[in-house]
């Protein structure tokens, strides 16, 4: 009786380890598919403000050139442009806090609290990708 009960106790010790163990190999893959959401989504999102940043530039640097032809000269265009964006510079100083961080809050939590597959989520954000691009 005595040995039956010593057994059950080591076995159960056995199994509790065994749940550890589990429970930390989990966690570890979690953290990992986690991790790399969040790569793939900042590597996309670097790639889209790369892509815009240059898009802006020419664009103002074509209406710099066309302001300033209209209006005589050519520089007189570029302070145009760089009022225009020296305003756009301070309403977002103002009130850009208040608009980015609920949309920012809600993708990393969105990201971080998924309990889908890894490869589930990899191939909607690659098919995500193809229909925006």
């Amino acid at each position: 009786m005595e040995n039956h009960l010593g057994d059950h106790f080591d076995n159960l010790s056995q199994d509790t380890k065994d749940v550890i163990k589990n429970s930390i190999e989990f966690y570890k893959l979690d953290l990992f598919k986690k991790s790399a959401l969040s790569i793939v989504s900042g590597g996309r999102f670097i790639l889209k403000i790369g892509i815009l940043i240059l898009v802006l530039f020419f664009v103002s640097l074509g209406f710099a050139f066309l302001i300033g032809d209209k209006l005589g000269s050519v520089s007189y265009g570029f302070f145009v442009v760089g009022g225009f964006y020296g305003i756009i510079l301070i309403i977002v100083s103002i009130f850009g806090k208040k608009l980015l961080e609920k949309p920012v809050f809600s993708f990393l939590n969105s990201l971080l609290s998924s309990d889908t597959d890894l490869d589930e989520e990899l191939k909607k954000g690659l098919e995500e990708t193809e229909t925006s691009d």
